[in-house]
């Protein structure tokens, strides 16, 4: 979400510094469900006091709907540092982890009325110290997030207090001098790590700050400082004789900070921090392994994961760059811009970009804000830094209408919010590899998928739908299976989009993919279509090359004809037990004349047969269907030069791949003919003849003459006893089964 000289949706802080917090509202689309997914309830959460260790306080969660939803489910979740005495009634409970860390996850789904409270009350009791993040989600049945609560405390042995630890360390959200360590001869070395929130392994945090130290009477003396690697590994050397001439006493601190990013607390604008034990009297000469890592559920294990997001998508995107060696968000920057993030475990009110311009929740630019759930939802970590890379490529934001503050995935909004949000999500997509934008393993709705008739999604208006932009973007990077079955053809690369997005500030879609290379243009072009975007779309017909498409679309396949020839367009339902499929086809530039072909079902496919013309023509083919998105399959051919003639058999063959084929023969007026055809390889076939009718351009299949089916391997015969015009007539050929050589004779 950007957020840029508008108000905040609804804040949090104060609420969740007293016990509650309550999701923000937002305005409803004008369509049914009138609420987006995370706009649909109001939750309040309050504890009546924080306990302490073995003191039980009553916990209460509000639930209200802002429409009335059939299936709203709410979820208590309470951590391993409470436990109930008296849960509330009418949930279901299971144990469940976040990360390594336990919780009880109660849950309950019924019918919820709009401005009706749901209210829940139990008594907990606090077991064991430390961090407590009481979390309640209540969502409706669709793809998306929910609508949050949250009460946070921290409990103690004697006394506990709403919100963080009063004790954290602290640290200055300023990187070190220059000089990263002291030459020496002994060294400490080490990872620093955090559990991940997805699958609860352990991993190290890449690219933070560790600092060594010694302690002393004195106090403590800096000996060095670097940043972990990728792995979150560090070394750090230094002299190993004290100023005091004795061994060195070392820990090491660490710090969420870097020289591209930092992650801190909003309430005090320092970096989150933690320290190790001291290794006493380090012997000199040494290598001494000094490991750290944060405190199961602690302030710190939240800052770790958004800051391991953060590395994750500036690794990626500046991967995608293709400036070795430059690790700026912007190659050929003299003084890269370090980008902001708040975050804090205590805190609400949705996740947002800010690029400056007055609002009082964004007073200042290139700064992410984060609420409490972003560190289990490292997608919105990578999403809000697309709009910091937008912002600091573009050295400005493109202009958004502030309802942008109000987006949704599958929601109309205006060019330039889908642009942006759009771009955003990509991101987020591109940097874990993945086709669904994912609120943790909570949620997620698929970005790649949806396409014209896809349920929930607007068809049409593709340019002002965020998923749609971003699904335009998904399918121009991606490539082999992950290419869809139409139109999705392009393979260009995440670093192909990086390129042209670097070319030029770009307001929306259109002036983004003009950007791209014109080579990259037909494909691209299929994309828009198929995401929506391009509300039409027209591609040729090769000669004798099958085709094969969904029905129903704002979409027409143009074949061209060759002066003075037949041509046949035939269409059909793809594969047994589909839909019924009929065409039409019209001149192009002709909309008021057309022909159309609507034989149903199982008696073959539909077909227009085309007269010749006396120049060389274009036509226009459309598939309806009683089913949105049946795939049929339609082939244009061209009567090739020579005809039947009498008496000579002709023999040519039709590939498995193949769906009609055309000849012409000559036949007199009132002089009766037969046209024979039989199958070579046991294959099933339909032979149809033409008469030419000068009063119409275009013929379907009902004015032809057909021969009897009879089935695989059989002859197939038609015959006019008494031909009523002199002329060429059109013999067509319909394959129903197997494939080879047919022989064709005209007695």
């Amino acid at each position: 979400m950007l957020r840029r000289m508008m108000a905040a949706a609804v804040a949090a802080t104060g609420l969740a510094a007293a016990g509650l917090a309550a999701a923000p509202a937002h305005a409803a689309p004008a369509k049914p469900p009138s609420c987006d997914p995370g706009y649909c309830f109001t939750v309040g959460v309050r504890l009546d006091h924080a306990p302490a260790v073995g003191q039980t306080a009553t916990l209460t969660v509000e639930v209200t709907a802002k429409e009335d939803l059939p299936d709203a489910t709410t979820v208590i979740e309470l951590p391993e540092t409470l436990r109930w005495v008296r849960p509330p009634a009418g949930l279901d409970h299971r144990a469940a982890t976040i990360g390594r860390s336990p919780v009880d996850r109660a849950s309950r789904t019924e019918r919820a009325r709009r401005g009706k409270a749901v209210r829940y009350e139990g008594v907990v009791a606090a077991v064991a110290p430390g961090p407590a993040s009481i979390r309640v989600q209540a969502r409706d049945g669709r793809p998306g997030p929910g609508s949050e609560g949250l009460a946070y405390l921290t409990i103690g042995e004697r006394s506990s207090i709403f919100g963080m630890p009063r004790d954290l360390p602290v640290r200055e959200a300023r990187m070190p001098a220059a000089t990263k360590s002291l030459a020496g001869d002994t060294c400490v070395q080490g990872r620093v790590k955090h559990v991940q929130s997805e699958d609860g392994t352990v991993r190290g945090v890449p690219r933070t700050l560790v600092e060594a130290w010694d302690t002393d009477a004195k106090g403590p003396d800096t000996l060095g400082w670097t940043l972990t690697d990728g792995a979150g590994d560090y070394k750090i050397c230094f002299p190993g004789v004290d100023q005091d001439g004795g061994a060195q006493d070392v820990y090491i601190q660490v710090g969420s900070i870097n020289n591209e990013w930092d992650v801190v607390n909003p309430a005090t604008g320092d970096s989150y921090s933690g320290v190790s034990e001291v290794t006493w009297d380090v012997p000199a000469g040494t290598l001494t392994t000094i490991d750290y890592e944060s405190g199961r559920g602690s302030p710190l294990e939240g800052a770790f994961r958004v800051f391991t997001s953060a590395y994750a998508t500036w690794k990626a995107y500046t991967g995608w760059l293709g400036v070795p060696g430059n690790d700026c968000w912007k190659p050929g920057e003299a003084n890269c811009r370090s980008l902001r993030i708040l975050w804090a475990p205590d805190l609400l009110g949705g996740s947002y970009y800010c690029s400056g311009g007055g609002d009082v929740q964004c007073p200042n630019r290139f700064e992410v804000h984060l609420d409490a759930p972003a560190q289990l939802r490292k997608m919105t970590v990578a999403h809000e830094l697309g709009h910091f890379i937008m912002d600091y490529t573009y050295n400005g934001m493109p202009p958004v209408d502030p309802s942008c503050q109000v987006h949704w995935a599958q929601k109309i909004t205006t060019p330039g919010c889908a642009w942006t949000e759009g771009w955003a999500d990509w991101v987020a997509l591109q940097v874990y590899d993945d086709t669904h934008y994912r609120w943790g393993t909570e949620a997620s709705v698929d970005l790649e998928s949806p396409r014209w008739f896809t349920e929930g999604w607007p068809n049409g208006d593709g340019d002002r739908v965020e998923g749609r932009v971003a699904g335009v973007l998904v399918d121009l990077g991606d490539s082999g299976v992950r290419n869809e079955k139409y139109w999705d053809t392009s393979s260009l690369g995440p670093a192909a989009i990086v390129t042209a997005f670097r070319k030029a500030r770009a307001d929306d879609i259109h002036q983004f993919l003009g950007q791209l290379e014109a080579r990259d243009r037909p494909a691209a072009d299929d994309v828009l279509f198929h995401n929506t975007v391009l509300p039409d779309y027209s591609e040729i017909l090769n000669d004798r090359k099958a085709a094969y498409r969904p029905a129903n679309l704002p979409y027409t396949q143009d074949f061209l004809t060759t002066a003075g020839s037949w041509s046949v367009v035939t269409t059909a339902t793809s594969g047994a037990g589909g839909a019924d499929v009929d065409m039409r086809v019209t001149p192009v530039g002709a909309p008021n004349d057309a022909v159309a072909s609507s034989e149903w079902g199982s008696s073959g496919p539909d077909f227009v047969a085309v007269q010749p013309t006396p120049q060389d023509q274009l036509f226009s083919v459309a598939a309806t269907s009683d089913t949105d998105y049946q795939e049929f399959v339609t082939e244009a051919a061209q009567a090739p030069d020579g005809d039947l003639e009498k008496g000579t058999p002709m023999e040519f063959g039709m590939g498995a791949d193949r769906l009609v084929e055309i000849r012409t023969t000559w036949i007199e007026k009132g002089v009766p003919s037969t046209i024979n055809i039989v199958p070579r390889n046991g294959q099933d076939v339909d032979l149809f003849v033409m008469a030419p009718d000068a009063n119409r351009w275009g013929l379907p299949r009902s004015a032809a003459r057909r021969s009897a089916s009879g089935g695989p391997n059989k002859a197939e015969r038609v015959t006019i006893a008494d031909p009523k015009v002199t002329g060429v007539y059109a013999v067509i050929v319909i394959r129903k089964s197997g494939e080879g050589n047919v022989l064709l004779t005209h007695t």
